[in-house]
């Protein structure tokens, strides 16, 4: 060969090493610009209200056993790691997981919860025997929203992973990971080799900073060209990089399965997902599925091939046991231990109706805070514990009522709220309450029926100089004349009239006649202004006589909005599903305030609420009063003409929850409330257990004894034994004796207008 062709050569070499040089420098900016800047898009983190304990708080120690296994804590004897929990008497002893709170992070914890009945006694620190006054425990993760790309994933720092992960990752899939740089040569020809003689690809020889790149900059296509980029690339990033960031970015990274149409990237994510436990919490068996599943997550998935995932789980163990990482009788034990794995959604469960709600409130709070939702945290106000009680409710008492009637497109929606600062619970917009679809707890605008009543009431009782529980009022035929010159004849559920019923009575048997004289007498107009100072919008009311009986159509969660401020003794809190929006980078970004704002008399409210607590023990509800005698439960059956919409609004000492089943098509349910809705209801109470209701009497309200004329005494004897309370605006002139006062239909008689006189007028 001549000097020329040698110099040609020669030349060519140098201009490919300046092109690879070139190409290199390209690479390392391409790879640079992600590895220094934002690596991934997180999706946003949905998680369940944040449960503040303080001593005396309403909280059973069945209620708080609860949450913890809801929240995937293990019952052990003897407490050695977060995550475990112990029972002994009336005390619970956990360590609590630490935790990113939106307002400080919390590191864990060991602490003793003592009860005592129903309640929150002490909570003590284990770690300095001191008590605490205030103590939270660590919301569940429910769902994970907007995913970049279909891929969703929980970031943790490398020196957060627990080390026992790191040596059966390495011994499985990159043994020389921390010698080599970033290729192994060796293992590339031996898998070279294997691949030549079986005729196929059987054996990789990929590098865990190999995967780590494909992953990130190429895909899955197999050719020489993508494999030499995957090298170099390998290369580079081994060089300029430490080996715990680029096992750090492996760790979070690297494909573990499918959840729908999303994938499950990374190590903390699928721990959730097969296990329902954060990843520092696994056992060395749970690690090895994990583990195997690195060599093809839809071969060796749990879910889908139970039997092929074993095998690999153990053929990871026994690898362990060959390199000498574990002994052969723990080689033994882990291998002989079934996978466990939870079912799909068991952790990480949508619960798409509720979802709904949050994200339209999200987006509204949010407006124009923020340009981006990637990696936003969002806590809400879901009880976890109430959202699988309304959903069990739903899935067991739906197809009863289905089979019962022969009807196949029931449908029903449910509300939960907390009745003193409007937080909502749980929520459930159709029979099928894991599908997302329409929503009709939000959206489904049905007529009320008699819940209207209550309403009518708490405005008649506002007015204590003219109404009381004990004040009579015509039930007689009645046909009201409309602007059409049409007559509107309302008639009672039974057909028949009784002259005059108390109001009281009026109430818990839902008799029709009453009300619509008493909407009369109250004027259309100012119910309308009523029903709206509650939160019910204009457009949505009309003065005709008919929505005395309910001819309102509102959707189950505005009818909730309603019964809040009913059921809290006038003041009305604003229902929300959002507590805290917190940004990536942990600012607070939107914070509820819980604010309550007096709007009805409490006096007012005090009375309709005992009223409806009587429908619950006498009245249209008392078979739900016959199997929950001891709760006081106050409630209020709700039917439409024709039987069409069945409505029951039930309240305990917590919560209200709204309940509606009907038709798409608006044809005929067959259902009273009673027998409809109400029995929905009672199978949530099974499953969902109430805390007593117990009223707080105002102080201008007075408690009677009346008889069966309506007269109210003082005193109790035979005669008249059923106590009424009634709203006294001149308390310190009614302990005269032997007075009692006249109902207010009652005639005047031609008393004089002496003092006692003034008192017994007063009082009707």
């Amino acid at each position: 060969m001549n000097k020329k062709k040698i110099k040609s050569l020669g030349q060519i070499f140098i201009l490919i090493l300046i092109l690879i040089i070139f190409y290199g420098f390209f690479l390392y900016m391409k790879i640079s610009h992600l590895i220094n800047g934002k690596v991934w898009h997180f999706p946003t983190s949905i998680y369940s209200r944040i449960i503040n304990l303080e001593p005396g708080s309403l909280f059973s120690q069945k209620e708080i056993e609860t949450f913890l296994k809801n929240t995937m804590y293990r019952k052990v004897d003897r407490i050695m790691l977060p995550g475990e929990y112990s029972i002994q008497d009336n005390n619970i002893e956990f360590i609590r997981r630490a935790f990113n709170f939106p307002d400080i992070n919390e590191s864990e914890l060991h602490v003793k919860l003592i009860f005592n009945t129903n309640y929150l006694l002490k909570i003590k620190n284990l770690e300095n025997y001191r008590d605490f006054n205030f103590f939270r425990l660590e919301p569940k993760l429910i769902s994970m929203l907007n995913s970049f790309k279909g891929k969703k994933r929980i970031f943790l720092p490398r020196s957060k992973y627990p080390m026992i992960l790191i040596k059966t990752l390495l011994a499985i899939e990159d043994r020389n990971f921390y010698k080599h740089d970033g290729i192994n040569i060796s293992s590339i020809i031996r898998a070279l080799f294997v691949n030549i003689m079986a005729g196929k690809t059987i054996q990789g020889g990929s590098t865990l900073t190999q995967q780590l790149v494909k992953n990130l900059f190429l895909t899955n296509t197999r050719s020489v060209w993508r494999k030499m980029n995957e090298m170099y690339m390998a290369l580079i990033l081994d060089c300029f990089y430490e080996k715990d960031r680029i096992l750090e970015l492996y760790l979070n990274e690297v494909y573990l399965g499918q959840d729908g149409n999303e994938q499950i990237r990374g190590f903390p994510l699928a721990s959730l997902y097969y296990f329902g436990r954060p990843i520092d919490e696994l056992n060395l068996d749970q690690y090895a599925l994990l583990v195997g599943m690195v060599k093809g997550a839809s071969l060796y998935n749990p879910w889908s091939n139970p039997e092929i995932a074993l095998n690999r789980r153990n053929l990871v163990l026994l690898t362990l046991y060959n390199t000498g990482l574990i002994e052969q009788k723990i080689y033994i034990k882990l291998s002989k231990r079934p996978l466990k794995i939870h079912p799909k959604g068991f952790m990480i469960s949508d619960h798409p109706d509720f979802l709904q709600l949050v994200e339209m409130e999200v987006k509204q709070k949010l407006k124009k805070k923020t340009k981006s939702f990637s990696g936003l945290k969002i806590f809400t106000t879901l009880d976890s514990l109430s959202q699988n009680s309304i959903e069990k409710s739903v899935r067991v008492g739906v197809p009863i009522l289905k089979k019962k009637k022969k009807l196949k497109d029931l449908e029903i929606a449910m509300v939960v709220v907390d009745k003193s600062n409007g937080e909502i619970n749980a929520l459930v917009g159709s029979s099928h309450p894991t599908f997302s679809g329409y929503n009709r707890a939000l959206k489904a605008r049905r007529s009320i029926g008699s819940l209207s009543k209550p309403v009518i009431y708490l405005k008649a009782l506002s007015n204590p100089k003219k109404y009381h529980l004990n004040t009579w009022i015509s039930d007689d035929p009645i046909a009201i004349k409309l602007d059409n010159g049409k007559y509107w004849i309302p008639k009672n559920n039974n057909n028949q009239f009784n002259g005059r019923v108390m109001l009281l009575e009026a109430l818990i048997n839902s008799i029709n006649i009453p009300i619509v004289n008493l909407s009369i007498d109250i004027g259309l107009n100012s119910l309308i202004e009523n029903w709206i100072h509650l939160g019910v919008s204009r457009k949505y009311l009309t003065p005709f006589p008919s929505m005395s009986l309910g001819s309102i159509n509102l959707t189950p969660i505005e009818v909730a909005q309603v019964f809040q401020v009913i059921s809290n003794e006038g003041y009305k809190s604003l229902l929300s599903s959002v507590r805290f929006i917190v940004s990536d980078d942990g600012k607070i970004l939107y914070q509820s305030l819980p604010q309550s704002k007096n709007i009805a008399s409490s006096e007012a409210a005090y009375l309709t609420l005992y009223a409806m607590q009587k429908v619950v023990t006498s009245g249209t509800a008392k078979s739900l009063g016959a199997l929950f005698k001891n709760f006081s439960l106050a409630g209020k059956t709700g039917t439409t003409n024709n039987l069409v919409d069945s409505w029951f609004v039930g309240v305990d000492g917590k919560q209200i929850v709204v309940t509606w089943i009907g038709r798409d098509n608006n044809k005929s349910t067959r259902l009273y409330g009673s027998s409809g809705a109400m029995q929905v209801y009672q199978k949530y109470l099974e499953y969902q257990h109430p805390r007593p209701l117990i009223l707080n009497r105002p102080k201008n309200i007075r408690v009677f004894y009346m008889n069966n004329h309506g007269k109210l005494f003082y005193k109790k004897n035979n005669e008249y034994t059923e106590s009424i309370p009634i709203w006294s605006l001149n308390t310190q002139n009614l302990y005269t004796k032997n007075i009692y006062l006249r109902s207010h239909s009652r005639k005047n008689s031609k008393h004089k207008k002496n003092f006692l006189f003034w008192i017994k007028n007063f009082f009707t």
